[in-house]
């Protein structure tokens, strides 16, 4: 019986991942580790996005998509990590692309067509009213 439902489950996401390739509009995107993305659509606490260890951002870096609760993972071909790492802990991250493929935990990898980096302000930048 187990092995039934296992080889369904197998099938059903092998074609989620053959599915077309989907269009992607992301405004705002804030750029994270992939645990503290799943952690933040799990619980649904976006705390953990902008409060994300460094640690995890050296495993793998992912774009947190706040209005629709979507995970995208960037393809490297047009966006390179050191620029995704200059928006990780406070920037974020505009683009337009296709969804490529989908993994096991739904993160889609999407091949980025344009794309605009807002870099993380450095610290005291902001001076507010004096």
């Amino acid at each position: 019986m187990r092995t039934v439902a296992a080889a369904l489950a197998l099938a059903l996401a092998g074609a989620a991942r053959a599915a077309p390739p989907e269009e992607v509009d992301v405004t705002a995107g804030v750029v994270t580790g992939l645990g503290c993305a799943l952690a933040a659509r799990e619980k649904g606490d976006l705390r953990k996005l902008t409060s994300c260890p460094p640690l995890e951002a050296r495993k793998d870096l992912v774009v947190f998509d706040v209005a629709e609760r979507r995970i995208y993972r960037i393809a490297a071909k047009k966006v390179h990590r050191y620029q995704l790492e200059s928006a990780f802990g406070g920037g974020s991250i505009d683009f337009s692309g296709k969804a490529v493929a989908v993994d096991a935990n739904e993160v889609a990898t999407v091949e980025v067509a344009e794309y605009s980096i807002a870099k993380k302000p450095k610290a005291g930048a902001f001076k507010g009213c004096l």
